[in-house]
């Protein structure tokens, strides 16, 4: 979310007063590289803590899979934010916002637990428990980053916007770890080929 929080600033910085098709492109190139560097920080730790309970996970996998959903989802939902001009109109209300954000997770975290929920077949016995995982964590996870990333007015240094997007990113990881943690015992602590090859008759 940090990485985010600067590419917006930087992307800003790029578009200037007078913004035009080269100058666009580049700025979209940042948001979509912050975007992509939150997928791998969320892909690669994940991996790593999952490793922990399940040695046979791809992680590489896990991180590309990852990385890819997360990152570029992410990149393409901040683009218009980003990269619309401000003319000086009102602000959405907060309740449209979170709405959004709300429905945006909930699409978000139900692709990116599919696609993840691949890489799982074969290694745990229920992965589709972790789509519904994510279908719920991500919709409050979302609210929070947008809370984070509509606060900033234009005019806030730098610093001070890659602080929030830190503070942000670590409210919106607790709430994404918590929800989901919760969906681990069940679907996610049993090898799909370690149960029982016996019955025991009474």
């Amino acid at each position: 979310m940090t990485a985010s929080a600067l590419a917006a600033k930087v992307s800003q910085r790029v578009l200037g007063e007078d913004p035009h098709g080269g100058v666009f492109a580049v700025a979209l190139a940042v948001v979509v590289a912050g975007g992509l560097v939150e997928g791998a920080a969320l892909g690669g730790l994940q991996a790593r803590g999952l490793r922990r309970r399940l040695p046979r996970l791809n992680a590489w996998a896990w991180f590309g899979v990852t990385a890819a959903v997360a990152g570029v989802g992410w990149a393409l939902a901040s683009v218009p934010g980003v990269l619309a001009p401000d003319d000086g109109g009102p602000e959405p209300p907060l309740l449209l916002v979170l709405v959004g954000a709300l429905a945006l997770g909930a699409v978000m975290g139900a692709l990116l637990g599919a696609a993840q929920a691949m890489v799982l077949r074969g290694v745990v016995r229920r992965p589709s428990r972790w789509i519904l995982g994510n279908t719920l964590a991500w919709p409050p996870t979302m609210a929070v980053i947008f809370l984070g990333a509509t606060t900033p007015e234009s005019t806030w240094s730098t610093p001070a916007v890659v602080a929030l997007g830190a503070v942000t990113g670590l409210v919106a990881g607790t709430v994404l770890g918590v929800v989901t943690g919760r969906y681990l015992p069940g679907g996610l602590s049993a090898p799909a080929d370690e149960a029982p090859a016996t019955v025991t008759r009474r």
